[in-house]
């Protein structure tokens, strides 16, 4: 890590600071390795809050509404996937036009709270019908 302060203690009037992320190892939390062990499976797993019954995709570990630590997980219907939301990506990184377009949709399922961002592929539209074709992450699915 490395710092550049310019200024007077007290009146600081920039502050450069580089953080090496990629020299730390960050956990995904007891309800991210339920989640994602879940994938592993081919499965989708959520968090059900054991207060109000909300349930969080992906699973979390406090209920965001009645603050509450949720130590129970359900599976949910990966069949019931939809296309809430999506965006089309022509350049790369660096402003290179991409030879074909990329699709990143985010998915919701039916009475749960939150969403999976995946690569997309097939009639991507809101709405559509999805079926998850990678459970690796990122996730790909095909809209039908």
């Amino acid at each position: 890590m490395s710092w550049e302060k310019i200024g007077k203690e007290g009146s600081l009037l920039r502050w450069y600071d580089v953080m090496e992320a990629d020299k730390y190892e960050y956990t995904v939390g007891p309800a991210g390795e339920q989640f994602f062990n879940g994938l592993k499976e081919g499965k989708i797993i959520g968090s059900k809050c054991p207060k109000c019954g909300k349930i969080y995709v992906p699973a979390r570990l406090y209920c965001e509404d009645c603050f509450v630590k949720i130590d129970s997980y359900v599976e949910i219907n990966k069949d019931e996937a939809y296309v809430d939301s999506y965006t089309i990506i022509y350049r790369d990184d660096e402003g290179n036009k991409l030879d074909i377009p990329v699709y990143i949709a985010l998915i919701r399922f039916p009475n749960t709270k939150g969403g999976i961002l995946c690569y997309a592929e097939g009639n991507v539209r809101i709405g559509g019908k999805v079926k998850i074709t990678s459970f690796q992450w990122p996730l790909r699915v095909k809209v039908e």
